[in-house]
């Protein structure tokens, strides 16, 4: 029921309710004066009556008294059934404010009272879910940033000192023959490798926080895959590991740099974790699942235990078998793959191959273009 229609209701009972109790009791009244005094007399002078027994006075005074009360009380009783209704669950109302305004945002706000006042706290509940998500993310931010900046620190301590000890090993003169020179250079180099690449995570995931924008084209996937597959072919030679391409040729939406992020992450990982007794493999296949492309990444490299899996994708995780290869890196890079897959819309996932060696990344993208195989750049 609605509080303009509770008014309403309430202004007719406030009306009628006395009337009616008051016709009862007069009626009674009058039966007693019929049944108990026969020969009272009431004579009309104008508009006023004039009572000559004393004790029909008495019995109009007291059904005076019994209209006052009855007033009265169909009063209080409208008043205590309205103060119930309305005015307690807008009492209920602004304690729940002043809960929100000292910062208490698990106390669940339910609904209570009439139609608009229901519309008031369903408000106020969303507005306590909307305000706890925005603490909850902010403190998940902060705490990301904590993290960050522990990680990078800990991650860009380990080649700058190392870059720092084979520089002074080249002006000590500790490389006393040109190849051991080359060896100190191409240490120097990878680890300037290693930073750069940190600094690339780093200056991207600011980015994306900061909400960058996306040139979205369409491409063909299996040519897009075969093109950053490309320019890994010496580093897998160089790895010891053969790739293959296979698939349907199927077109997606996507910005192409950041996509190529994607692979490039995906194909680098398989060359950082391989199996280092073993040359190794990663096997691309881009298949068809409805209105969505899926492009597997299957590696015969370390693996990924069943724990990891729903980990992986976490800013700053790092799997225990990673880690234990001393293979460097900070935890971002899967990360913002998987947020930037998500920002086109589509999904990541890893999976291990049970007892066979290697993982396998899967990429979820939405099909577009009228034909699905025409590349359209």
């Amino acid at each position: 029921m609605s509080v303009k229609t509770k008014f309403f209701i309430s202004s007719i009972i406030m009306l009628v309710l006395p009337v009616f109790l008051m016709a009862l009791i007069s009626a009674f009244i009058l039966v007693l004066l019929a049944g108990y005094f026969p020969g009272v007399a009431i004579e009309i002078k104008g508009l006023a009556p004039t009572l000559y027994n004393p004790l029909l006075r008495r019995y109009v005074m007291l059904w005076i008294i019994v209209l006052i009360i009855v007033v009265a009380g169909c009063c209080a009783g409208v008043t205590a059934y309205l103060t119930k209704t309305i005015l307690a669950p807008l009492k209920g109302m602004s304690d729940a404010m002043e809960r929100l305004t000292s910062g208490d945002l698990d106390c669940e706000i339910l609904s209570s009272g009439d139609g608009e006042i229901r519309e008031v706290y369903d408000a106020i509940e969303r507005l306590r879910l909307r305000l706890k998500l925005s603490v909850s993310d902010e403190i998940m931010r902060e705490e990301e940033h904590r993290m960050l900046i522990a990680n990078i620190s800990h991650d860009l301590k380990t080649p700058i000192t190392s870059i720092k000890g084979y520089v002074e090993g080249l002006r000590d003169g500790v490389a006393a023959n040109p190849a051991m020179t080359k060896r100190y250079l191409d240490t120097i180099l990878a680890k300037a490798d290693t930073l750069e690449t940190m600094v690339n995570n780093l200056s991207l995931y600011s980015k994306l926080n900061a909400g960058s924008e996306y040139d979205i084209k369409e491409y063909n996937i299996l040519d897009f895959a075969a093109e950053v597959l490309d320019e890994y072919e010496i580093d897998l030679k160089n790895a010891g590991m053969t790739a293959a391409l296979a698939g349907e040729s199927l077109a997606s939406a996507f910005d192409r740099a950041k996509m190529k992020r994607v692979f490039s992450n995906v194909i680098e990982n398989a060359v950082k974790y391989k199996d280092p007794d073993a040359g190794g493999s990663i096997g691309i296949t881009v298949s068809r699942d409805g209105d969505f492309a899926v492009i597997a990444f299957a590696d015969t490299g370390i693996g990924i235990s069943e724990d990891d899996e729903k980990r992986v994708f976490e800013t700053f995780f790092r799997a225990d078998k990673a880690r234990n290869m001393n293979v460097s890196g900070n935890g971002l890079g899967l990360s913002i793959c998987d947020r930037i897959v998500r920002e086109h819309g589509g999904r990541m996932w890893m999976r291990g191959n049970g007892e066979n060696p290697g993982a396998t990344v899967y990429i979820r993208l939405k099909i577009s273009g009228e034909n699905k195989g025409e590349r359209k750049d």
